[in-house]
């Protein structure tokens, strides 16, 4: 009895002999369409000369297809070919999959996304928790060289010292917001705080001139009103502030009401105070007007989605950028987080121009709602590059509207104000809309668990995307071209070199890429920033001399407009250069595998130049750390140059101005001592090998004398600074007598590297603990 299901000997004799005389099929060579109407096929490709004369765009010919294909199944009534093409991406992702499997098992680990579990968890003694992620520089710094970070976290906590005396002595705090629980409620119980409000708002007249000159559009200082419509808003101060009875003095009227529109929308008197704040009262934000913005800002019902609610936010972003500043944007999160949220409800992420049209006597301009949704776009993006998190607004929201709005701009060539806007490739909302487009997804996938970042591509990807669409590096590097440039062409690449700083830094510390040619990139692309960085910063100081004499009276506190904006532009820049900067050379410079690396005279000689008028850096040579040093040093001397005395008071107005001195100054300082503490045990033991191993039957006295020491620890190997058997080419043996003498002579190398370390450790921990005891750090926050 044959077993259930089972085939075996089912197959009648007459079925076997049929099938054995079964005819082999020929395969088809015609293309569909000429097998179909039985017309000639020359089998010509990509198309035959039949279909050709037919006027067909293209020919399917059925080779291609891996799946067999019987005539009735392609030529039927109905032909396949979409099933075919479909069957054949089937088996394409079966076949994936399969070779995924089998590398999973060649493999004992699958391969995994090294970036996603990056973190650092910053636990305060107060309770307080905040997670960065892996693009932050926090995160970098906490899993650096140990060595380094505890040097890093012992200056800081001295500066911390003088900061906190600083922000004493110009009543300067991080925490308005929080201040604001601590204060008395109104003083009048007879007042609301809209009535308060207009005691502390300047005149009628005065407050219509503040708005007018927001949009005046011939300066850069205030880029941010391209998100608003100049004719709305206008029209929403006559309606919202309404002007008093009586006159002053001088003519002018004070503002006697505010009253808000229909629906309780409070955000059009909101927007016109954030005007006021950026424009008017800078970081001195009279307490009942911020109460009043903190009140607006937490509202949380479902009636408050107006696209005033989005403009005020990104207003109060922007704000903050100016005044508040902070290094990693850790202030920003929960107002950004709010941003997003409130540009999706609205709808911003779709095609603006479709669901917003004739509805521009309520939104303002279409023009005003694209450009918001960039800066919200971009806020998004330097929040999550910084802090390092996901992106609040999902890959699927910005996509869309980019291929939506595309679409309908090509189709709608009669509307001359959204050709302009979008198809002027060489304009800066351009170039920083294709960065966005290049740039978000390399962040996403940073994040993705799924996915294997390819970081490597991705820098060469942004050197090329530099290249092709920004002026030569050299204008930016050199302070006699900057000021040819765009301010804004700045912002977009200070983007850039913000991003390519962090992947470099994640290829080097995670992947542990210790070769040449990134080392070089890095110390490459740090040089740029710093000198991009400097040239900035005192090219909006001389624009600041020119348009905004006013602002260098000594009775003013406030930080000069265009000083401010080259802070807006700069400060996520800065603390990842100089920081990476200073970790990477203290790293290098205290390892010891090699014995010497620095010459006794290295201060006597000429330092070589070196190119930063490209990103790009040569494959034949690398560059020398002390070179790298000095050029640091060079730039960092335009800060504190006696001629710049009036620069550096104009800095010391400003908390983020202040700490990036101060780091600056304290980096250099580390980076001085380790250079001298370790020149000086090299000098010391150099005299003392030469004198013991002069003999004629190992090294010739001529050759060490004029072989001087290499100063430009090239090929340094990275070993967790743990001290390796010696490959030092610096006392070479210009004669080998025997292996026991090599054997010899690499023991030697090893104990001399490890001796000259020890006693390296020795004298820059004395040193160290002389520089930690002085009693203060006033020096570092000189910026008289």
């Amino acid at each position: 009895m044959s077993k259930r299901g089972s085939l075996q000997g089912s197959v009648s004799p007459s079925e076997d002999s049929g099938k054995k005389t079964q005819k082999r099929r020929k395969p088809i060579r015609s293309c569909a369409f000429c097998r179909k109407r039985k017309l000639r096929c020359d089998r010509q490709k990509p198309i035959c000369s039949t279909c050709k004369t037919k006027g067909r765009s293209d020919c399917i010919y059925t080779e291609e297809f891996a799946h067999r294909v019987e005539s009735g199944e392609l030529f039927g009534s109905t032909p396949n070919v979409e099933l075919l093409k479909r069957i054949e991406d089937l088996e394409k992702r079966v076949g994936d999959k399969q070779k995924g499997k089998q590398y999973t098992t060649m493999n004992t680990k699958p391969l995994r996304n090294p970036y996603a579990r990056f973190y650092y968890l910053e636990c305060k003694n107060s309770g307080r928790r905040i997670m960065y992620g892996p693009t932050s520089l926090r995160t970098y710094l906490s899993n650096d060289d140990n060595r380094f970070v505890n040097t890093y976290n012992q200056l800081w906590s001295k500066v911390k010292i003088e900061r906190n005396r600083w922000k004493a002595k110009h009543k300067w705090t991080m925490k308005p917001e929080s201040r604001l629980l601590e204060g008395p409620l109104l003083n009048s119980a007879d007042s609301n705080i809209l009535q308060q409000i207009c005691k502390v708002l300047p005149t009628y007249e005065q407050s219509s001139k503040i708005i007018s000159d927001f949009f005046e559009a011939k300066l850069e200082t205030n880029e941010v009103s391209e998100v608003l419509d100049r004719t709305k808003v206008i029209n929403d101060f006559t309606s919202s502030f309404l002007p008093g009875g009586e006159l002053l003095p001088n003519g002018e009227r004070r503002i006697g009401k505010l009253l808000p529109s229909t629906k309780k929308n409070y955000y059009k008197i909101g927007v016109i105070l954030m005007i006021f704040c950026i424009h008017h009262f800078y970081e001195d934000i009279p307490e009942v007007i911020e109460k009043f913005l903190v009140m607006l800002t937490g509202l949380s019902t479902a009636k408050v989605f107006f696209i005033e609610r989005a403009q005020f936010l990104l207003l109060k972003y922007y704000h903050r950028e100016l005044f508040w500043p902070c290094g990693d944007d850790l202030h920003m999160i929960s107002l950004v987080d709010l941003l997003c949220s409130t540009a999706i409800m609205l709808g911003l992420h779709l095609n603006i121009r479709e669901i917003f049209k004739n509805q521009e006597n309520i939104v303002g301009s279409m023009e005003s709602l694209e450009n918001l949704w960039v800066w919200i776009i971009l806020s998004d993006f330097n929040v999550s590059l910084n802090i390092g998190r996901c992106l609040a607004i999902s890959p699927s929201y910005f996509q869309d509207d980019e291929g939506e709005n595309n679409e309908i701009l090509s189709s709608n060539t009669d509307s001359s104000s959204s050709t302009i806007y979008f198809n002027h490739p060489n304009t800066c909302t351009g170039k920083l809309k294709r960065f966005l487009r290049l740039a978000r997804p390399m962040l996403d996938q940073i994040y993705d668990k799924n996915a294997f970042p390819d970081l490597e591509e991705n820098c060469k990807i942004l050197t090329k995307f530099v290249e092709a669409e920004f002026h030569p590096i050299s204008y930016y590097t050199n302070d006699k071209l900057i000021c040819r440039v765009s301010l804004r062409e700045i912002k977009v690449l200070t983007q850039v070199l913000n991003l390519l700083l962090t992947f470099y830094s994640l290829r080097y510390l995670i992947h542990m890429e210790k070769g040449v040619v990134l080392e070089n990139k890095i110390l490459q692309t740090i040089l740029v920033s710093f000198s991009l960085v400097i040239n900035t910063t005192t090219l909006c100081f001389k624009l600041d001399k020119k348009h905004f004499p006013d602002f260098f009276a000594p009775d003013c506190s406030h930080l000069s407009p265009f000083m401010a904006l080259s802070l807006v532009y700069t400060n996520f820049l800065f603390p990842r250069a100089s920081t990476g900067f200073c970790a990477f050379l203290y790293h290098k410079l205290t390892l010891f595998e090699k014995g010497y690396y620095l010459s006794s005279d290295i201060k006597d000689r000429e330092v070589t130049d070196w190119d930063l008028s490209t990103l790009n850096t040569p494959l034949d040579k690398t560059i020398n750390l002390l070179t790298a040093f000095k050029i640091h040093s060079d730039i960092f001397a335009k800060w504190s140059h006696a001629n710049n005395t009036e620069l550096r008071s104009m800095m010391g107005r400003s908390y983020t101005f202040v700490i990036n001195i101060a780091l600056e100054s304290i980096y250099r300082a580390v980076l001085e001592k380790v250079i001298k503490y370790r020149t000086m045990v090299e000098n010391a033991w150099l005299q003392q090998v030469q004198d013991e191993l002069n003999g004629p039957t190992r090294y010739s006295p001529s050759d060490n004398l004029n072989n001087p020491i290499d100063p430009s620890l090239n090929d340094l190997d990275v070993t967790n600074g743990r001290v390796s058997t010696g490959n030092s080419s610096v006392l070479r043996p210009t004669e080998v007598r025997s292996s026991s003498v090599t054997s010899e002579t690499g023991a030697v190398e090893a104990e001399l590297a490890q001796t000259i370390s020890n006693e390296f450790w020795t004298a820059y921990n004395l040193g160290w603990e002389e520089l930690m005891s002085q009693p203060g750090y006033e020096f570092l926050f000189e910026t008289q």
